[in-house]
């Protein structure tokens, strides 16, 4: 995807895996459980990392796993809500492709 905002927002979330959870991820479409990079408690200190940095509220509703597989679909969600979209079944890096 060639949007600038997303990219950062990629850039950052991967700054936050780093630097907050002590976790190296090998790139933006590496599947975060499958790797075990993400395990329940990890994941639910990068929802409150993810909240504090980018000043949203994650919905219950968002708390699919498919929201969160990957550093691309997590910029995703977080690029959806910033611009005030509701994250539904259809959601990942396609939601903000379409537009």
């Amino acid at each position: 995807m060639n949007n600038p905002e997303y990219n950062r927002i990629q850039t950052e979330i991967a700054g936050v895996l780093a630097k907050k959870l002590n976790v190296e991820v090998p790139g933006e479409d590496a599947d975060l459980f499958e790797t075990g990079i993400l395990d329940s408690q990890k994941f639910v200190e990068l929802l409150l990392h993810i909240e504090q940095q980018f000043g949203t509220h994650i919905d219950v509703e968002d708390l699919e796993i498919e929201n969160f597989r990957n550093i691309g679909r997590i910029a995703a969600l977080i690029l959806n809500h910033k611009n005030g979209a509701k994250i539904g079944s259809d959601t990942g890096a396609a939601a903000v492709e379409r537009r």
